[in-house]
């Protein structure tokens, strides 16, 4: 198993990077250049130190909600377990991309479909992609399912998002090409901490994501070798970030707790050309600096 997939789990922050899609999307799409830098990064079962670039665009037109990001990864700098844009060679990704369009049945039908707390409908996906030149290079997962905005009465906004996943390529792993693996549950919250008298904004915005029901612990130990139950069927990634916004500049600090990142168990003997025990449970974290166009 290369480096290379350590890189793909190192550039994701994904929606919590803006952290108020949900609570009050623009009209029309905006667009934020990044320089974003992470370290101990567990996607994978050796940390990653990743210094990229980031566009990110965002916004709503008609009833759907946008969100994506493009990275190029290692742009600036990086640990010897990645590889990125300037690298050469095989075990190397120029592009890793991620789309998580929302179709608001409210806005679609033009009615008030609220259920009590729960005030809209949403049809939801997550692709993700990760174009890496080698099958052991490459990831395609798409996430798809139904989500709602849950009114709590407060200040704090909440989406609760379910989804189902389609796996094509997943960097080599036993799951790969896999119709029906599981699902994700995924809960986010958004608190606006300080408006300022300039127009600034100081927000929280976090989400956990909760895999469940996949086979890939099992099918990897059905593979047979020397190096068993290196995966597991579940996993849990929480993330929370403080966002400091303007009308151009953006910045925020992040902490990810993560629970046998991307499925990997924690503690377990691996071998990647060297023998080596797995390290996929811990903080990481990530600091950004944007400029919105």
């Amino acid at each position: 198993m290369p480096t290379k997939l350590l890189q793909r789990y190192g550039a994701v922050l994904g929606l919590a990077v803006i952290g108020c899609g949900f609570q009050s999307a623009h009209a029309g799409i905006n667009a934020t250049m990044w320089g974003i830098y992470s370290n101990n990064i567990k996607f994978s079962p050796k940390k990653v130190e990743n210094a990229y670039l980031e566009i990110e665009y965002y916004g709503q037109t008609g009833p759907i909600d946008w969100y994506g990001y493009f990275d190029a990864p290692k742009y600036f700098m990086g640990n010897e377990n990645i590889n990125g844009v300037w690298d050469r060679g095989e075990a190397t990704s120029y592009l890793f991309m991620e789309h998580q369009p929302k179709l608001s049945f409210n806005r679609l039908t033009g009615k008030d479909l609220s259920v009590g707390i729960f005030k809209d409908w949403f049809i939801a996906a997550d692709w993700i992609l990760d174009a890496g030149n080698d099958t052991l290079t490459r990831q395609h997962t798409l996430y798809y399912g139904v989500g709602t905005t849950i009114d709590t009465h407060t200040k704090l906004g909440m989406n609760v998002n379910l989804y189902a996943r389609q796996q094509w390529e997943n960097y080599g792993a036993a799951n790969a090409y896999q119709s029906n693996d599981g699902g994700r549950l995924q809960v986010q919250f958004f608190y606006p901490i300080y408006q300022f008298k300039n127009g600034a904004a100081l927000n929280y915005f976090t989400f956990s994501n909760y895999d469940f029901g996949s086979n890939l612990g099992d099918k990897t130990n059905q593979a047979g070798g020397n190096y068993l139950s290196t995966r597991t069927n579940e996993a849990f990634v929480s993330t929370h970030i403080f966002s400091y916004n303007t009308k151009h500049f953006r910045a925020y600090a992040a902490g990810r707790y993560f629970h046998n990142g991307s499925q990997f168990k924690d503690g377990a003997l691996n071998n990647w050309g060297n023998e080596f025990v797995q390290d996929s449970t811990g903080w990481g974290y990530y600091l950004g600096l944007g400029y919105q166009f």
